[in-house]
């Protein structure tokens, strides 16, 4: 069961249970836990897995690894790695005009919206709380585009934003997608 033990996060149940029932969930502080609801001991633990100690005057807290995903950033990023994919797969300049083309970004659309969901039930998986940011929006039109997540350790942390990276790949080469763009490529008498 070595995949087990490499899933733990490094702090013990007790720990975490008191991380997700007493982080602090409103202001400036989301997401962190004030230093009086701990021991030293677990400080200690805290600050080996990659929390920062900060010890404001009036409110001393412990701030957990935490990281801003921009949603909005990782799907334009899929999109254009995937079309630079399309033009080396079909090298003979397939004509994306019109409806072939308005076809196309759906099926980006949907490979997106897979990859996404798979990545969102990861970063859950990894995180104890998330909270949707309205600052730094790039697309006028997205309501929730920037979601910062609050992870366990550095290492939990770590490793979700490896799955960001991977999750902005062209499909693999025998995946559907490419099927269906290979028909879109056919010209039909």
């Amino acid at each position: 069961m070595a995949s087990e033990q490499h899933l733990e996060s490094g702090l013990d149940q007790d720990l975490k249970t008191r991380v997700t029932n007493n982080f602090i969930e409103e202001g400036r502080l989301f997401g962190s836990i004030s230093q009086n609801q701990l021991t030293t001991d677990e400080i200690m633990a805290l600050t080996r897995a990659g929390w920062s100690k900060l010890d404001y005057h009036d409110a001393p807290v412990m701030e957990a690894p935490h990281s801003t995903i921009d949603w909005w950033g990782l799907k334009r990023c899929h999109r254009d790695t995937t079309l630079h994919a399309i033009s080396h797969r079909f090298s003979e300049g397939a004509p994306w005009i019109g409806t072939r083309q308005e076809i196309l970004e759906e099926l980006l659309a949907s490979q997106w919206e897979k990859q996404e969901e798979e990545l969102r039930t990861l970063l859950h998986a990894f995180a104890y709380a998330s909270v949707w940011n309205q600052e730094g929006r790039e697309e006028p039109t997205s309501i929730e585009s920037q979601e910062t997540f609050f992870f366990y350790t550095e290492r939990m942390r770590d490793t979700a934003l490896k799955a960001t990276e991977h999750v902005t790949k062209a499909p693999d080469r025998n995946d559907l997608f490419w099927e269906m763009v290979t028909a879109l490529t056919e010209v039909s008498d």
